[in-house]
Protein backbone atom coordinates (compact mmCIF):
# COMPACT_ATOMS: atom_id res chain seq x y z
CA UNK A 1 0.00 0.00 0.00
CA UNK A 2 1.63 3.34 -0.70
CA UNK A 3 1.99 6.09 1.48
CA UNK A 4 -0.77 8.44 -0.41
CA UNK A 5 -3.34 5.29 0.11
CA UNK A 6 -2.22 4.84 3.64
CA UNK A 7 -2.89 8.52 4.38
CA UNK A 8 -5.85 8.27 3.15
CA UNK A 9 -6.95 5.16 4.87
CA UNK A 10 -6.47 6.85 7.82
CA UNK A 11 -8.12 9.76 7.42
CA UNK A 12 -11.65 7.72 6.26
CA UNK A 13 -11.28 5.87 9.93
CA UNK A 14 -10.89 8.80 11.65
CA UNK A 15 -13.70 10.74 9.98
CA UNK A 16 -15.94 7.18 10.17
CA UNK A 17 -14.69 7.40 13.92
CA UNK A 18 -15.06 10.15 16.79
CA UNK A 19 -12.61 13.02 15.13
CA UNK A 20 -14.65 13.92 12.32
CA UNK A 21 -13.04 18.09 12.24
CA UNK A 22 -8.77 16.69 12.30
CA UNK A 23 -10.09 14.08 9.71
CA UNK A 24 -12.07 16.99 7.48
CA UNK A 25 -8.82 19.23 8.21
CA UNK A 26 -6.19 16.45 6.85
CA UNK A 27 -7.82 15.72 3.90
CA UNK A 28 -8.42 19.68 3.02
CA UNK A 29 -4.20 19.78 3.60
CA UNK A 30 -3.84 16.90 1.82
CA UNK A 31 -5.99 17.97 -1.17
CA UNK A 32 -3.39 20.57 -1.78
CA UNK A 33 -0.82 18.92 -2.44
CA UNK A 34 -2.75 16.56 -4.07
CA UNK A 35 -4.76 18.72 -6.74
CA UNK A 36 -4.94 16.30 -9.90
CA UNK A 37 -5.59 13.39 -7.80
CA UNK A 38 -8.79 11.58 -8.66
CA UNK A 39 -9.30 9.57 -5.12
CA UNK A 40 -8.25 12.79 -2.69
CA UNK A 41 -10.44 14.89 -4.67
CA UNK A 42 -13.34 12.42 -4.56
CA UNK A 43 -12.88 11.63 -0.56
CA UNK A 44 -12.32 15.60 -0.23
CA UNK A 45 -15.99 15.94 -1.93
CA UNK A 46 -17.66 13.21 0.01
CA UNK A 47 -16.33 14.39 3.28
CA UNK A 48 -17.64 18.03 2.63
CA UNK A 49 -20.79 17.17 1.83
CA UNK A 50 -20.96 15.16 5.24
CA UNK A 51 -19.67 18.30 6.97
CA UNK A 52 -22.04 20.47 5.35
CA UNK A 53 -19.35 22.59 3.38
CA UNK A 54 -21.31 22.83 -0.09
CA UNK A 55 -18.75 25.38 -1.54
CA UNK A 56 -15.79 23.31 -1.06
CA UNK A 57 -17.67 20.02 -2.10
CA UNK A 58 -18.23 21.83 -5.23
CA UNK A 59 -14.26 22.98 -5.82
CA UNK A 60 -13.35 19.01 -5.24
CA UNK A 61 -16.11 17.88 -7.61
CA UNK A 62 -14.66 20.70 -10.26
CA UNK A 63 -11.24 19.28 -9.76
CA UNK A 64 -12.46 15.94 -10.65
CA UNK A 65 -14.24 17.07 -13.56
CA UNK A 66 -11.02 19.12 -14.95
CA UNK A 67 -9.12 15.55 -14.56
CA UNK A 68 -11.97 13.75 -16.69
CA UNK A 69 -14.53 15.71 -17.86
CA UNK A 70 -17.30 12.64 -18.77
CA UNK A 71 -17.39 11.71 -14.80
CA UNK A 72 -21.28 10.70 -14.73
CA UNK A 73 -20.76 10.43 -10.81
CA UNK A 74 -19.37 14.13 -10.22
CA UNK A 75 -21.82 15.75 -12.53
CA UNK A 76 -24.47 14.30 -11.10
CA UNK A 77 -23.68 15.23 -7.58
CA UNK A 78 -22.29 18.83 -8.15
CA UNK A 79 -25.56 19.64 -10.56
CA UNK A 80 -27.63 18.53 -7.03
CA UNK A 81 -25.49 20.45 -5.03
CA UNK A 82 -25.51 23.63 -7.32
CA UNK A 83 -29.50 23.33 -6.79
CA UNK A 84 -29.06 23.40 -3.25
CA UNK A 85 -27.00 27.08 -3.63
CA UNK A 86 -29.62 27.96 -5.88
CA UNK A 87 -27.09 28.24 -8.56
CA UNK A 88 -29.68 27.22 -11.01
CA UNK A 89 -27.65 28.28 -14.44
CA UNK A 90 -24.86 26.53 -13.82
CA UNK A 91 -26.53 23.77 -12.32
CA UNK A 92 -28.26 23.69 -16.00
CA UNK A 93 -25.34 23.58 -17.53
CA UNK A 94 -23.61 20.34 -15.61
CA UNK A 95 -27.04 18.48 -16.24
CA UNK A 96 -26.43 19.50 -20.39
CA UNK A 97 -23.21 17.66 -19.78
CA UNK A 98 -24.24 14.84 -17.91
CA UNK A 99 -27.39 13.75 -20.63
CA UNK A 100 -24.72 14.12 -23.40
CA UNK A 101 -23.20 11.30 -21.97
CA UNK A 102 -25.84 9.84 -20.62
CA UNK A 103 -28.75 11.00 -22.61
CA UNK A 104 -31.16 8.23 -21.10
CA UNK A 105 -30.38 9.25 -17.24
CA UNK A 106 -34.43 9.82 -16.12
CA UNK A 107 -33.14 11.37 -12.83
CA UNK A 108 -31.20 14.45 -14.56
CA UNK A 109 -33.90 14.93 -17.67
CA UNK A 110 -36.66 15.47 -14.34
CA UNK A 111 -34.10 17.39 -12.40
CA UNK A 112 -33.64 19.85 -15.51
CA UNK A 113 -37.76 20.53 -15.68
CA UNK A 114 -37.36 21.14 -11.81
CA UNK A 115 -34.73 23.92 -12.54
CA UNK A 116 -36.83 25.12 -15.14
CA UNK A 117 -39.60 25.46 -12.67
CA UNK A 118 -37.21 27.26 -9.67
CA UNK A 119 -36.09 29.44 -12.39
CA UNK A 120 -39.44 30.20 -13.24
CA UNK A 121 -39.46 29.49 -16.90
CA UNK A 122 -42.97 28.00 -16.99
CA UNK A 123 -43.77 28.20 -20.33
CA UNK A 124 -40.01 26.33 -20.84
CA UNK A 125 -40.23 23.67 -18.43
CA UNK A 126 -43.97 22.87 -20.27
CA UNK A 127 -42.26 22.74 -23.29
CA UNK A 128 -39.84 20.57 -21.97
CA UNK A 129 -42.44 18.30 -20.68
CA UNK A 130 -43.92 17.69 -24.45
CA UNK A 131 -40.97 17.31 -26.35
CA UNK A 132 -38.13 16.06 -24.57
CA UNK A 133 -39.22 14.56 -20.92
CA UNK A 134 -41.46 11.59 -20.52
CA UNK A 135 -42.65 11.25 -16.75
CA UNK A 136 -42.22 8.04 -15.07
CA UNK A 137 -46.08 6.96 -13.85
CA UNK A 138 -44.60 6.35 -10.46
CA UNK A 139 -42.30 9.62 -10.05
CA UNK A 140 -44.58 11.42 -7.80
CA UNK A 141 -41.34 14.35 -7.31
CA UNK A 142 -41.37 15.01 -10.79
CA UNK A 143 -45.27 14.65 -11.73
CA UNK A 144 -46.10 17.04 -8.48
CA UNK A 145 -43.16 19.87 -10.17
CA UNK A 146 -45.25 19.56 -13.10
CA UNK A 147 -48.42 20.31 -11.11
CA UNK A 148 -46.81 23.36 -9.25
CA UNK A 149 -45.59 24.60 -13.25
CA UNK A 150 -49.47 23.82 -14.40
CA UNK A 151 -49.84 25.83 -11.35
CA UNK A 152 -48.09 28.80 -11.80
CA UNK A 153 -49.21 29.18 -15.41
CA UNK A 154 -52.72 29.18 -13.89
CA UNK A 155 -54.17 26.08 -15.43
CA UNK A 156 -55.59 24.80 -12.17
CA UNK A 157 -57.53 21.86 -13.57
CA UNK A 158 -54.35 20.26 -15.25
CA UNK A 159 -52.40 20.89 -11.74
CA UNK A 160 -54.81 19.21 -9.67
CA UNK A 161 -54.87 16.05 -11.50
CA UNK A 162 -51.04 16.34 -11.19
CA UNK A 163 -51.29 16.70 -7.11
CA UNK A 164 -53.82 13.49 -7.08
CA UNK A 165 -51.81 11.97 -9.12
CA UNK A 166 -48.88 12.19 -6.75
CA UNK A 167 -50.65 11.45 -3.86
CA UNK A 168 -51.87 8.23 -5.41
CA UNK A 169 -48.47 7.20 -5.69
CA UNK A 170 -47.73 8.06 -2.42
CA UNK A 171 -49.78 8.89 -0.05
CA UNK A 172 -47.51 10.13 2.22
CA UNK A 173 -46.11 12.48 0.62
CA UNK A 174 -47.13 16.22 2.06
CA UNK A 175 -46.07 18.29 -0.30
CA UNK A 176 -48.23 17.30 -2.82
CA UNK A 177 -51.17 17.35 -0.27
CA UNK A 178 -50.38 21.14 0.47
CA UNK A 179 -50.02 22.13 -3.25
CA UNK A 180 -53.34 20.41 -4.00
CA UNK A 181 -54.95 22.32 -0.97
CA UNK A 182 -53.60 25.56 -2.55
CA UNK A 183 -54.79 24.45 -6.18
CA UNK A 184 -58.50 24.17 -4.88
CA UNK A 185 -58.08 27.83 -3.34
CA UNK A 186 -57.30 28.83 -6.61
CA UNK A 187 -60.17 27.00 -7.86
CA UNK A 188 -62.65 28.18 -4.98
CA UNK A 189 -63.20 24.88 -3.71
CA UNK A 190 -62.61 25.65 0.07
CA UNK A 191 -64.04 22.96 1.79
CA UNK A 192 -62.37 20.79 -0.39
CA UNK A 193 -58.88 22.29 0.30
CA UNK A 194 -59.43 22.58 4.08
CA UNK A 195 -60.11 18.71 3.54
CA UNK A 196 -56.98 17.88 1.98
CA UNK A 197 -54.79 20.36 4.37
CA UNK A 198 -56.08 18.19 7.19
CA UNK A 199 -55.05 15.25 5.74
CA UNK A 200 -51.41 16.21 5.68
CA UNK A 201 -51.99 17.96 9.14
CA UNK A 202 -52.35 14.42 10.21
CA UNK A 203 -49.58 12.49 8.67
CA UNK A 204 -47.54 15.24 10.35
CA UNK A 205 -48.93 17.61 12.72
CA UNK A 206 -45.57 19.38 12.68
CA UNK A 207 -44.90 20.90 9.13
CA UNK A 208 -44.73 24.26 8.58
CA UNK A 209 -46.15 24.61 5.30
CA UNK A 210 -49.52 22.82 6.13
CA UNK A 211 -49.74 25.16 9.48
CA UNK A 212 -50.45 28.21 7.07
CA UNK A 213 -52.10 26.70 4.99
CA UNK A 214 -54.70 25.72 7.09
CA UNK A 215 -54.35 28.95 8.68
CA UNK A 216 -54.79 30.65 4.99
CA UNK A 217 -57.92 28.38 4.35
CA UNK A 218 -59.91 28.85 8.17
CA UNK A 219 -59.11 32.65 7.64
CA UNK A 220 -61.44 32.86 3.71
CA UNK A 221 -63.67 30.37 5.21
CA UNK A 222 -63.83 33.12 8.66
CA UNK A 223 -62.97 30.38 10.88
CA UNK A 224 -60.96 32.96 12.45
CA UNK A 225 -60.68 31.55 15.79
CA UNK A 226 -59.13 28.38 14.20
CA UNK A 227 -57.16 30.48 11.62
CA UNK A 228 -55.18 31.78 14.44
CA UNK A 229 -54.54 29.05 16.72
CA UNK A 230 -53.04 27.32 13.09
CA UNK A 231 -50.82 30.53 12.47
CA UNK A 232 -50.16 30.55 16.54
CA UNK A 233 -48.63 26.71 16.02
CA UNK A 234 -46.67 27.42 13.16
CA UNK A 235 -45.46 30.38 14.72
CA UNK A 236 -44.14 27.72 17.53
CA UNK A 237 -42.30 26.55 14.47
CA UNK A 238 -40.57 29.59 13.27
CA UNK A 239 -41.13 32.58 15.48
CA UNK A 240 -39.78 35.15 12.96
CA UNK A 241 -41.89 33.70 9.87
CA UNK A 242 -43.06 37.07 7.83
CA UNK A 243 -45.78 34.88 6.04
CA UNK A 244 -47.61 34.08 9.44
CA UNK A 245 -47.16 37.52 10.40
CA UNK A 246 -48.73 39.07 7.68
CA UNK A 247 -51.39 36.72 7.29
CA UNK A 248 -52.55 37.83 10.58
CA UNK A 249 -52.52 40.97 9.67
CA UNK A 250 -54.78 40.49 6.80
CA UNK A 251 -57.13 38.19 8.83
CA UNK A 252 -57.26 41.46 11.43
CA UNK A 253 -57.72 43.82 8.44
CA UNK A 254 -60.27 41.57 7.20
CA UNK A 255 -61.83 41.92 10.63
CA UNK A 256 -61.50 45.53 10.93
CA UNK A 257 -59.97 45.13 13.96
CA UNK A 258 -57.21 48.12 14.48
CA UNK A 259 -55.51 47.35 17.03
CA UNK A 260 -54.35 43.76 16.28
CA UNK A 261 -53.87 44.69 12.79
CA UNK A 262 -51.11 47.14 13.56
CA UNK A 263 -49.52 44.71 16.17
CA UNK A 264 -48.64 41.69 13.44
CA UNK A 265 -48.04 44.37 10.65
CA UNK A 266 -45.51 46.00 12.80
CA UNK A 267 -43.63 42.72 13.31
CA UNK A 268 -44.41 41.15 9.72
CA UNK A 269 -43.01 44.70 7.73
CA UNK A 270 -40.04 44.12 10.18
CA UNK A 271 -38.82 41.15 8.94
CA UNK A 272 -39.90 41.73 4.99
CA UNK A 273 -40.24 45.62 3.94
CA UNK A 274 -41.18 44.68 0.76
CA UNK A 275 -44.57 42.77 1.68
CA UNK A 276 -46.48 44.62 -0.81
CA UNK A 277 -49.46 42.51 -0.20
CA UNK A 278 -49.07 42.94 3.45
CA UNK A 279 -49.01 46.87 2.96
CA UNK A 280 -51.80 47.13 0.67
CA UNK A 281 -54.38 44.96 3.26
CA UNK A 282 -53.23 47.57 5.61
CA UNK A 283 -54.03 50.19 3.32
CA UNK A 284 -56.82 49.36 2.35
CA UNK A 285 -58.38 48.44 6.58
CA UNK A 286 -57.06 52.17 7.03
CA UNK A 287 -59.48 53.42 4.39
CA UNK A 288 -62.16 51.87 5.88
CA UNK A 289 -61.67 53.91 8.94
CA UNK A 290 -61.09 56.52 7.55
CA UNK A 291 -57.21 56.81 8.46
CA UNK A 292 -56.46 58.54 5.23
CA UNK A 293 -52.77 59.48 5.54
CA UNK A 294 -51.86 56.08 7.09
CA UNK A 295 -53.81 54.93 3.83
CA UNK A 296 -52.19 56.67 1.36
CA UNK A 297 -49.08 56.14 2.49
CA UNK A 298 -49.17 52.61 1.78
CA UNK A 299 -52.04 52.76 -1.36
CA UNK A 300 -49.05 52.32 -4.17
CA UNK A 301 -48.63 48.69 -2.72
CA UNK A 302 -51.26 47.64 -4.97
CA UNK A 303 -49.35 48.07 -7.79
CA UNK A 304 -46.33 46.00 -7.05
CA UNK A 305 -48.30 43.03 -5.91
CA UNK A 306 -47.68 40.31 -8.59
CA UNK A 307 -50.46 39.42 -9.82
CA UNK A 308 -51.70 43.03 -10.53
CA UNK A 309 -48.48 43.80 -11.77
CA UNK A 310 -48.36 41.54 -14.37
CA UNK A 311 -51.89 42.81 -15.85
CA UNK A 312 -50.25 46.81 -15.68
CA UNK A 313 -49.12 47.55 -19.18
CA UNK A 314 -46.95 50.31 -18.91
CA UNK A 315 -45.83 49.46 -15.68
CA UNK A 316 -42.39 50.03 -16.44
CA UNK A 317 -42.89 53.83 -17.41
CA UNK A 318 -43.77 54.68 -14.14
CA UNK A 319 -42.43 51.84 -11.94
CA UNK A 320 -38.90 54.53 -10.23
CA UNK A 321 -41.91 57.07 -9.54
CA UNK A 322 -43.89 55.10 -7.44
CA UNK A 323 -44.52 56.47 -3.33
CA UNK A 324 -42.64 59.28 -4.86
CA UNK A 325 -44.61 62.95 -3.24
CA UNK A 326 -46.43 63.91 -6.73
CA UNK A 327 -44.95 67.54 -6.76
CA UNK A 328 -47.14 68.49 -10.02
CA UNK A 329 -46.82 71.91 -10.87
CA UNK A 330 -50.15 72.91 -12.23
CA UNK A 331 -48.62 73.74 -15.68
CA UNK A 332 -47.35 70.02 -16.13
CA UNK A 333 -48.09 67.73 -19.05
CA UNK A 334 -49.88 65.05 -17.22
CA UNK A 335 -51.04 61.54 -18.31
CA UNK A 336 -52.75 59.56 -16.58
CA UNK A 337 -52.59 55.89 -16.85
CA UNK A 338 -55.69 53.06 -16.28
CA UNK A 339 -55.55 50.51 -13.58
CA UNK A 340 -56.23 46.86 -14.34
CA UNK A 341 -60.36 46.49 -13.59
CA UNK A 342 -62.76 48.41 -14.96
CA UNK A 343 -64.92 48.76 -11.28
CA UNK A 344 -61.62 50.45 -10.06
CA UNK A 345 -61.12 52.46 -13.07
CA UNK A 346 -64.87 53.63 -12.12
CA UNK A 347 -64.08 54.39 -9.15
CA UNK A 348 -61.37 56.73 -9.41
CA UNK A 349 -62.63 58.60 -12.16
CA UNK A 350 -64.99 60.31 -9.32
CA UNK A 351 -61.67 62.45 -9.05
CA UNK A 352 -61.90 62.92 -12.56
CA UNK A 353 -63.60 66.74 -12.47
CA UNK A 354 -61.31 67.59 -9.70
CA UNK A 355 -58.11 67.19 -11.68
CA UNK A 356 -59.35 68.81 -14.98
CA UNK A 357 -59.92 71.94 -12.63
CA UNK A 358 -56.56 71.88 -11.38
CA UNK A 359 -54.37 70.91 -13.65
CA UNK A 360 -54.21 72.58 -17.21
CA UNK A 361 -52.78 70.37 -19.69
CA UNK A 362 -53.79 66.60 -19.14
CA UNK A 363 -54.65 63.68 -21.12
CA UNK A 364 -56.22 60.49 -19.60
CA UNK A 365 -55.90 56.58 -20.40
CA UNK A 366 -59.31 54.92 -20.73
CA UNK A 367 -60.16 51.18 -21.49
CA UNK A 368 -61.97 51.78 -24.79
CA UNK A 369 -65.57 51.12 -23.52
CA UNK A 370 -65.66 54.18 -21.09
CA UNK A 371 -63.70 56.78 -23.14
CA UNK A 372 -67.08 58.14 -24.93
CA UNK A 373 -68.73 58.19 -21.54
CA UNK A 374 -65.79 60.33 -19.63
CA UNK A 375 -65.72 62.80 -22.52
CA UNK A 376 -69.42 62.61 -22.31
CA UNK A 377 -70.02 62.69 -18.91
CA UNK A 378 -66.75 65.47 -17.80
CA UNK A 379 -67.49 67.64 -20.77
CA UNK A 380 -63.95 67.00 -22.28
CA UNK A 381 -61.80 65.81 -24.97
CA UNK A 382 -59.24 64.59 -23.14
CA UNK A 383 -59.59 61.16 -22.85
CA UNK A 384 -58.05 58.28 -25.47
CA UNK A 385 -57.88 54.79 -25.63
CA UNK A 386 -55.18 52.86 -23.09
CA UNK A 387 -52.45 52.74 -24.79
CA UNK A 388 -52.71 55.37 -27.44
CA UNK A 389 -49.99 57.62 -25.95
CA UNK A 390 -48.25 55.42 -23.47
CA UNK A 391 -47.48 52.94 -26.40
CA UNK A 392 -46.13 55.06 -28.52
CA UNK A 393 -43.46 57.82 -28.52
CA UNK A 394 -45.88 60.13 -27.50
CA UNK A 395 -45.37 59.60 -24.12
CA UNK A 396 -41.93 61.15 -24.17
CA UNK A 397 -44.13 64.72 -24.44
CA UNK A 398 -45.21 64.69 -21.30
CA UNK A 399 -43.68 66.07 -17.79
CA UNK A 400 -45.34 63.10 -15.28
CA UNK A 401 -46.94 59.59 -15.81
CA UNK A 402 -49.53 58.91 -12.86
CA UNK A 403 -51.71 55.84 -12.56
CA UNK A 404 -55.27 57.37 -11.36
CA UNK A 405 -55.44 55.77 -8.12
CA UNK A 406 -52.13 57.18 -6.83
CA UNK A 407 -54.15 60.87 -7.44
CA UNK A 408 -56.34 59.68 -4.58
CA UNK A 409 -54.27 61.10 -2.02
CA UNK A 410 -54.57 64.37 -3.77
CA UNK A 411 -58.27 64.84 -3.93
CA UNK A 412 -58.93 62.64 -0.86
CA UNK A 413 -57.65 63.69 2.50
CA UNK A 414 -60.42 63.14 5.07
CA UNK A 415 -63.71 62.40 4.81
CA UNK A 416 -65.44 65.65 3.62
CA UNK A 417 -63.75 65.34 0.60
CA UNK A 418 -66.08 62.76 -0.90
CA UNK A 419 -68.76 64.97 -2.29
CA UNK A 420 -70.77 61.81 -3.45
CA UNK A 421 -72.14 63.35 -6.11
CA UNK A 422 -73.35 61.40 -9.65
CA UNK A 423 -70.81 61.99 -11.99
CA UNK A 424 -71.27 59.49 -14.69
CA UNK A 425 -73.89 60.19 -17.55
CA UNK A 426 -75.57 57.57 -19.77
CA UNK A 427 -76.70 58.38 -22.93
CA UNK A 428 -79.85 60.64 -22.80
CA UNK A 429 -81.01 58.74 -25.94
CA UNK A 430 -80.69 55.00 -24.90
CA UNK A 431 -82.37 55.61 -21.61
CA UNK A 432 -85.21 56.79 -23.55
CA UNK A 433 -85.32 53.34 -25.54
CA UNK A 434 -85.65 51.05 -22.62
CA UNK A 435 -87.53 53.18 -20.96
CA UNK A 436 -90.20 52.58 -24.25
CA UNK A 437 -89.34 48.97 -23.72
CA UNK A 438 -90.50 48.75 -20.19
CA UNK A 439 -93.31 50.56 -20.87
CA UNK A 440 -95.54 47.87 -20.94
CA UNK A 441 -94.56 47.25 -16.85
CA UNK A 442 -95.03 50.62 -16.14
CA UNK A 443 -97.13 49.80 -12.92
CA UNK A 444 -94.76 47.40 -11.45
CA UNK A 445 -91.26 48.04 -9.52
CA UNK A 446 -88.24 47.84 -12.09
CA UNK A 447 -85.57 45.90 -10.21
CA UNK A 448 -82.72 44.84 -11.26
CA UNK A 449 -80.19 41.96 -10.28
CA UNK A 450 -76.85 40.97 -11.04
CA UNK A 451 -75.85 37.97 -8.56
CA UNK A 452 -71.77 36.63 -9.47
CA UNK A 453 -68.55 38.34 -10.62
CA UNK A 454 -67.07 36.57 -13.21
CA UNK A 455 -63.89 38.54 -14.24
CA UNK A 456 -61.74 39.21 -11.08
CA UNK A 457 -59.54 36.63 -9.06
CA UNK A 458 -61.41 34.62 -6.85
CA UNK A 459 -64.92 36.37 -8.56
CA UNK A 460 -66.90 32.98 -6.56
CA UNK A 461 -65.80 34.39 -2.91
CA UNK A 462 -68.33 37.35 -3.34
CA UNK A 463 -70.75 36.25 -5.90
CA UNK A 464 -74.42 34.28 -4.85
CA UNK A 465 -76.75 31.91 -6.86
CA UNK A 466 -79.67 33.18 -8.92
CA UNK A 467 -81.64 30.82 -6.29
CA UNK A 468 -80.70 33.09 -3.62
CA UNK A 469 -82.85 35.98 -5.30
CA UNK A 470 -85.61 33.65 -5.75
CA UNK A 471 -87.46 35.66 -2.89
CA UNK A 472 -87.25 38.90 -4.83
CA UNK A 473 -89.46 37.76 -7.54
CA UNK A 474 -93.19 38.45 -6.85
CA UNK A 475 -96.36 40.20 -8.73
CA UNK A 476 -95.77 43.37 -8.03
CA UNK A 477 -92.24 43.95 -8.76
CA UNK A 478 -90.10 43.65 -12.76
CA UNK A 479 -86.94 41.64 -12.06
CA UNK A 480 -84.91 42.59 -14.86
CA UNK A 481 -81.83 40.96 -15.57
CA UNK A 482 -78.31 43.08 -15.39
CA UNK A 483 -75.64 40.07 -14.72
CA UNK A 484 -73.44 40.04 -17.49
CA UNK A 485 -71.88 36.40 -18.10
CA UNK A 486 -72.81 32.74 -19.40
CA UNK A 487 -76.83 33.04 -17.55
CA UNK A 488 -78.09 30.08 -19.61
CA UNK A 489 -78.60 27.43 -16.36
CA UNK A 490 -79.52 30.31 -14.59
CA UNK A 491 -83.03 31.26 -17.11
CA UNK A 492 -83.64 27.87 -16.84
CA UNK A 493 -83.78 27.73 -13.24
CA UNK A 494 -86.01 30.56 -13.12
CA UNK A 495 -88.14 29.30 -15.62
CA UNK A 496 -88.63 26.17 -14.28
CA UNK A 497 -89.98 28.19 -11.27
CA UNK A 498 -92.54 29.53 -12.96
CA UNK A 499 -91.06 33.04 -12.72
CA UNK A 500 -90.32 35.45 -14.81
CA UNK A 501 -86.65 37.52 -15.58
CA UNK A 502 -86.45 40.20 -17.80
CA UNK A 503 -84.03 39.47 -20.38
CA UNK A 504 -82.38 41.95 -23.30
CA UNK A 505 -81.10 39.20 -25.25
CA UNK A 506 -79.40 41.44 -27.67
CA UNK A 507 -77.99 43.97 -24.91
CA UNK A 508 -74.52 42.85 -24.27
CA UNK A 509 -73.81 43.75 -20.58
CA UNK A 510 -69.80 43.15 -20.48
CA UNK A 511 -69.23 44.98 -23.57
CA UNK A 512 -72.22 47.76 -24.19
CA UNK A 513 -71.45 49.59 -21.21
CA UNK A 514 -73.61 52.39 -22.56
CA UNK A 515 -76.68 50.41 -22.78
CA UNK A 516 -76.12 48.75 -19.53
CA UNK A 517 -76.12 51.92 -17.51
CA UNK A 518 -79.14 53.35 -19.49
CA UNK A 519 -80.75 50.21 -18.32
CA UNK A 520 -79.46 51.55 -15.13
CA UNK A 521 -81.03 54.57 -15.34
CA UNK A 522 -84.25 53.02 -15.86
CA UNK A 523 -84.71 50.95 -12.35
CA UNK A 524 -86.37 52.03 -9.32
CA UNK A 525 -83.91 49.79 -7.55
CA UNK A 526 -80.73 47.88 -8.32
CA UNK A 527 -79.80 44.33 -6.21
CA UNK A 528 -76.16 43.20 -6.62
CA UNK A 529 -73.26 41.70 -5.34
CA UNK A 530 -69.37 43.08 -5.67
CA UNK A 531 -68.93 44.06 -9.30
CA UNK A 532 -67.88 46.24 -11.91
CA UNK A 533 -71.77 46.75 -12.67
CA UNK A 534 -71.99 47.92 -8.94
CA UNK A 535 -69.63 50.66 -9.91
CA UNK A 536 -71.37 51.95 -12.60
CA UNK A 537 -75.14 51.63 -10.49
CA UNK A 538 -72.82 53.90 -7.74
CA UNK A 539 -71.44 56.34 -10.26
CA UNK A 540 -74.58 57.49 -11.82
CA UNK A 541 -76.63 57.69 -8.58
CA UNK A 542 -78.83 54.60 -8.81
CA UNK A 543 -80.61 53.36 -5.62
CA UNK A 544 -78.52 50.15 -5.04
CA UNK A 545 -78.54 47.49 -1.66
CA UNK A 546 -75.23 45.84 -2.34
CA UNK A 547 -74.64 42.15 -0.72
CA UNK A 548 -70.87 41.37 0.47
CA UNK A 549 -70.42 38.09 1.68
CA UNK A 550 -67.39 38.34 4.14
CA UNK A 551 -65.28 36.85 2.04
CA UNK A 552 -65.43 39.88 -0.10
CA UNK A 553 -65.22 42.06 2.42
CA UNK A 554 -61.73 43.31 1.67
CA UNK A 555 -62.69 45.67 -0.85
CA UNK A 556 -62.16 49.31 0.57
CA UNK A 557 -65.06 50.66 -0.78
CA UNK A 558 -67.52 48.48 0.76
CA UNK A 559 -68.63 49.05 4.46
CA UNK A 560 -70.78 46.54 6.10
CA UNK A 561 -70.34 47.93 9.23
CA UNK A 562 -72.09 51.14 8.44
CA UNK A 563 -73.51 49.92 6.14
CA UNK A 564 -72.52 52.50 3.68
CA UNK A 565 -69.68 53.42 1.24
CA UNK A 566 -68.18 56.70 1.49
CA UNK A 567 -67.34 56.37 -2.45
CA UNK A 568 -70.77 56.28 -3.52
CA UNK A 569 -73.69 57.54 -0.94
CA UNK A 570 -76.74 55.81 -3.07
CA UNK A 571 -75.61 52.33 -2.15
CA UNK A 572 -76.85 50.46 1.14
CA UNK A 573 -73.93 47.71 1.58
CA UNK A 574 -75.28 44.66 3.28
CA UNK A 575 -73.30 41.82 5.05
CA UNK A 576 -74.40 38.38 5.75
CA UNK A 577 -74.08 38.18 9.25
CA UNK A 578 -76.02 34.67 9.79
CA UNK A 579 -77.60 33.68 6.17
CA UNK A 580 -78.82 34.52 2.63
CA UNK A 581 -82.04 33.78 3.37
CA UNK A 582 -81.84 36.23 6.31
CA UNK A 583 -80.52 38.85 3.84
CA UNK A 584 -82.64 38.52 1.34
CA UNK A 585 -85.94 38.75 3.55
CA UNK A 586 -84.22 42.14 5.21
CA UNK A 587 -83.92 43.55 1.54
CA UNK A 588 -87.28 42.26 0.97
CA UNK A 589 -88.17 44.16 4.27
CA UNK A 590 -86.37 47.29 3.50
CA UNK A 591 -88.60 47.57 -0.26
CA UNK A 592 -91.70 47.06 1.33
CA UNK A 593 -90.97 49.79 3.79
CA UNK A 594 -89.70 51.94 0.98
CA UNK A 595 -86.25 52.73 2.85
CA UNK A 596 -84.02 52.45 -0.46
CA UNK A 597 -84.28 55.83 -1.66
CA UNK A 598 -81.05 56.87 -0.55
CA UNK A 599 -79.71 60.52 -0.75
CA UNK A 600 -77.29 61.56 -3.68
Amino acid sequence: MSNLENKLKKIINKFNGLDKENAYIEIKNLSQKYKKNLKVQNILSQISINMGDIDTAISALKNILFIEGNNSTALNTIYKLLIRKKEFDEALNYINLLLKIDKDNYEAKRDKLYIYFLKENFSKAIKYIQDELVLKIDDYFGINISGLIYLKLNDFNKAKKCFEKSIKINKEYIDAYNNLGTCLIELEKLDKAEEIFTSAYKINRNNLTTLINLGNVNSLRDKVDNAINFYNKALVFDSNNSEVYSNLTILYCRQENEEMAKLYFDKAIKINPNDNKLKYAYSTLNLKLNNFKKSWDFFDSRLLIEKNKQKLKNFNLIKNTLFSDLLIDSKDRILILREQGIGEEVLFSSIYEEIINKFDNIKIEADKRLVPIFKRSFKKEIFVEEGYISNTDKVNEFDKLIYAGSLLKIFRKNINDFKNKNYLLADRDLIKVYEEKLKIHKKKMKVGISWKSVVNIYGNLKSLSIKDFEPLFNKDRLIINLQYGDIKNDKDYILSKKKHLEVFSDLDLFNDIEGCMALLKNLDLFITVSNSTAHFAGALGVPTILICPKKSSTYFYWNTKSERSIWYRNILVLGIKESINQTIANINSIIKKNEFKFSN
